[in-house]
Formats: C-alpha cells, sequence, structure tokens
C-alpha cells in the first residue's frame, strides 16, 4: 500500500547480453549492465557498468576490460 502512496519506487534495470553475473550479486533500480560484462559475487552494483569488463566490489567498480 505504501508504494501507491509514492513512499516507495522501483526503477527497472537492464542486463546486455552474454553477461555473467556472480553469486550475491545485488543490483540497485535503475542500472544498465552491458553486454558480455562479468559481475564478480558479492557485488552490489550501484551504478550502471559498461561492455565487455569485469567488475567486483561494494560499491561494484570496473578491475578490467575483455579483450577480444
Amino acid at each position: 500500500m505504501q508504494r501507491n502512496q509514492g513512499l516507495e519506487y522501483a526503477y527497472p534495470i537492464s542486463i546486455g547480453n552474454n553477461v555473467w553475473i556472480g553469486a550475491g550479486v545485488s543490483i540497485m533500480p535503475g542500472v544498465t549492465i552491458g553486454d558480455d560484462t562479468v559481475i564478480g559475487a558479492g557485488s552490489v552494483v550501484t551504478k550502471s557498468i559498461p561492455s565487455k569488463v569485469v567488475a567486483v566490489g561494494n560499491p561494484c567498480r570496473v578491475i578490467r576490460a575483455i579483450e577480444g
């Protein structure tokens, strides 16, 4: 009921093709994860992540690009 009163909100997330998401990852509302990306286990994704990268941590950060 509170959600109908505007006290809660939810934004969609977008997950690209060929994305691997490790166990226990939390993805916050409104985040986009690009194609061919790896999100490490236990990460908390608070901001959008680009394509072809490995990202881990809390908050989740890009640690390296994926070549190829």
